[in-house]
């Protein structure tokens, strides 16, 4: 029986950056408690990270990889975003947060 690895989740300036230009975006396309609502399920789909980043094996895409040698991503539930992640120790270290059309390679 394995035992299951909780991780500390740490977003860096350039993921918080992302999530924050995101938020100003929706802001123009829709209602701020719409976009306040959107980005707060990000948020928590970043911090399943905590439990779930042992599912996701370090990626092969240069697209990826161009973040961290061991970078590994996680989409989002609706499919229109990508957490780009590595694990250190007992953290996991989310690097970045980009659209899934940015990932092609």
């Amino acid at each position: 029986m394995s035992i299951l690895t909780i991780y500390n989740v740490k977003i860096r300036k350039s993921a918080l950056r992302d999530l924050v230009e995101l938020r100003d975006w929706l802001c123009t396309v829709m209602s701020r408690e719409g976009a306040h609502c959107y980005i707060t399920n990000m948020q928590n789909e970043v911090q399943s990270l905590s439990i779930y980043a042992d599912l996701y094996h370090p990626s092969t895409m240069a697209d990826i990889r161009q973040y961290h040698p061991k970078a590994r991503r996680m989409v989002s539930h609706n499919k229109r975003w990508v957490y780009i992640f590595h694990i250190e120790n007992n953290t996991v270290i989310v690097d970045r947060v980009r659209p899934s059309k940015m990932i092609t390679k």
